[in-house]
């Protein structure tokens, strides 16, 4: 399948789901490449994507696969020898691409910044498996030259499903939008080739809970890492995202300072339905949405909530004794773990009244959780830088060569389209999982 020439194109953005499609090409004519997700016994193709009516936004993107016969490339009419020869053809004469359409190509969209190249990319250690492949530490050379350690996630498209695929890009689409000292930093995605790389900024100490279990720490840097994740969180719901599965085991320290991260079970909104088919973490979920299956901000505070115990309980498992049928039953009864005799007495109210309030209008909010405990703490919030809005460069070629006019839209960290929705309540209790050992996830190291 592999049409060398191409893959240093900057229009050639390798697999590029459709949800980002549409954020970029925004004007008629604007045009990029990319190839299909691939499918059980089928070859993947090229496809050449082309917005021809930016008024629908349902269907105002064509998508045409490339055709690939012997050693030429076509559309419809002609055949080249390469994909660039093509899109040089079609950019120089403007002509439609097919006889049942008037669509042509007029801007190429290159390649966003998130957009990294295999290149600029080393691999030096794994550090163990994730849900969808490996994890490893290695380097990335930045676009001003710098070479930053990063952690890796590598996932071979042969062995991952079309869904699976899905998933890690809108993972990735999801922490592209986020810059903030509290929350893990996702530097982009190697997308060109395989594999498939998500690459992220590297947590020295690894994972929450583990780092509980060895690290001896006082109540202050207990309550240092209740502030940070609170911080983490409240700036994800002032991003209209539901973390969903906030839990020490998701969250990774470096220099003492906490980083929400793992964003697999993430959504968009403000109110999201669960799956009921979905594996879900019974332990950390507030009564309503044992009940109901519905998630809201309010049931990200509650597992905040959870996670602060384990913090003040040095990363033991919430409900200790407890099967997670039992946990799931005396929630919905109102039972609530007791706190640890070493969390400090301020603590108390804001975990057991403010968190785990049974009626979840009664919870505060993460920014007001946040207020509170810099006031206890006397701790200063992070600085956060606000991007400004997304703007475009047009780079024209000499005397107006078409072939080489060129956008580059520029994404900043705003919203993207939902994919969840603000859904009615769900029909459906959650899936239990099977048992205390199983309930909990596998540690990723980053």
């Amino acid at each position: 399948m592999a049409d060398a020439a191409l893959l240093s194109e900057q229009y050639y953005h390798g697999l590029l789901p459709r949800e980002d499609i549409r954020l970029m090409l925004r004007t008629n004519g604007d045009f990029l490449v990319r190839t299909t997700e691939p499918v059980a016994g089928q070859p993947r193709a090229y496809v050449l994507s082309v917005m021809f009516d930016n008024t629908d936004d349902e269907k105002g993107v064509k998508h045409y696969v490339i055709q690939h016969h012997g050693m030429k490339y076509s559309i419809e009419k002609y055949s080249f020898d390469s994909i660039p020869e093509m899109i040089t053809y079609h950019l120089s004469k403007g002509e439609s691409l097919t006889k049942y359409a008037e669509v042509s190509i007029k801007t190429a969209v290159l390649r966003q910044p998130w957009e990294l190249s295999h290149d600029d990319i080393t691999v030096t250690k794994k550090l163990g498996e994730g849900a969808f492949g490996e994890v490893s530490k290695g380097t990335l050379k930045m676009k001003n030259g710098v070479v930053v350690n990063v952690a890796i996630k590598l996932a071979k498209l042969e062995t991952l499903k079309k869904e699976q695929i899905k998933e890690i890009m809108r993972e990735a689409r999801l922490m592209r939008n986020f810059d903030h000292p509290n929350v893990v930093k996702c530097y982009g995605v190697a997308a060109g080739q395989e594999p498939l790389m998500v690459v992220m900024e590297l947590v020295n100490n690894g994972s929450l809970d583990s780092y509980l279990q060895k690290a001896n720490l006082n109540p202050t840097q207990k309550m240092e890492l209740c502030l940070g994740a609170a911080w983490g969180i409240e700036y994800m719901h002032s991003k209209n995202v539901l973390h969903r599965d906030i839990a020490a085991r998701n969250c990774l320290v470096g220099d003492g300072k906490i980083r929400i991260s793992d964003f697999g079970l993430s959504r968009e909104g403000t109110i999201y339905q669960m799956d009921p088919t979905r594996r879900v973490p019974i332990r950390w979920l507030a009564p309503e949405t044992l009940k109901t299956a519905m998630y809201s901000q309010k049931t990200d505070v509650w597992a905040y909530g959870i996670m602060c115990w384990e913090i003040f309980s040095n990363g033991v498992e919430p409900y200790p004794g407890m099967t997670v049928a039992e946990v799931n039953m005396r929630v919905k009864e109102g039972y609530r773990m007791p706190l640890p005799d070493c969390t400090p007495p301020e603590m108390h109210p804001v975990v057991e009244q403010r968190c785990w309030a049974d009626n979840s209008n009664d919870r505060w909010s993460m920014a007001e959780i946040a207020h509170h405990l810099e006031r206890i703490t006397n701790m200063p919030r992070p600085q956060v830088q606000h991007p400004a809005q997304p703007h475009r460069l047009i780079h024209h070629a000499p005397h107006g060569n078409p072939t080489l006019q060129m956008t580059q839209t520029i994404e900043t960290h705003t919203s993207t389209p939902t994919t969840g929705g603000h859904l009615v309540p769900a029909h459906h209790p959650p899936q239990f999982i099977g048992s205390v050992k199983n309930s909990r996830k596998k540690k990723r190291k980053h």
